[in-house]
């Protein structure tokens, strides 16, 4: 397991004083990765758009959009880029902020592995499999800061 899934999937919680209004369960990754995202009911809006992660952890995503068609509670499915590790997910978005320049960002909640083998269906989708299989993330991020400070 590399580093970006050790940090992903680690089982260790982190220390939140009680008075905390964060009530994340696991740590989070700050780092921007692909996500593909497509609504989950048959009958709703179809679209599909590959966005950025801003933020994720084992239990959820956070990404910014254009689009005005998330709701809360909406049922989705999601693929986050994680080089050879792309399974698609049952997500729920959970929170909608509205961000400057018509933007939103949009919190999901990952409830179940969706297909653990994801079949490409569409352009967007085949491009996103495409980028997701190449690792994007530099080593050099995860060299310790002692590294930078004997400069």
């Amino acid at each position: 397991m590399n580093e970006l899934q050790q940090r992903i999937f680690s089982q260790e919680s982190r220390d939140v004083p009680v008075a905390s209004a964060d009530r994340r369960r696991e740590p989070r990754t700050q780092m921007a990765r692909p996500v593909y995202v497509r609504p989950s009911d048959p009958n709703g809006e179809r679209f599909e758009e590959v966005r950025t992660m801003t933020d994720f952890s084992r239990s959820g995503l956070y990404f910014i959009t254009e689009r005005e068609s998330y709701f809360d509670r909406m049922q989705l499915y999601v693929t986050p880029a994680f080089g050879c590790m792309n399974l698609e997910y049952v997500g729920e978005v959970v929170r909608i902020e509205r961000l400057p320049f018509g933007e939103f960002g949009i919190a999901v909640r990952l409830l179940r592995v969706g297909n653990s083998v994801v079949t490409a269906s569409s352009t967007t989708k085949s491009a996103f499999q495409s980028f997701a299989l190449v690792d994007h993330v530099p080593q050099a991020l995860f060299r310790q800061d002692s590294d930078n400070s004997s400069r």
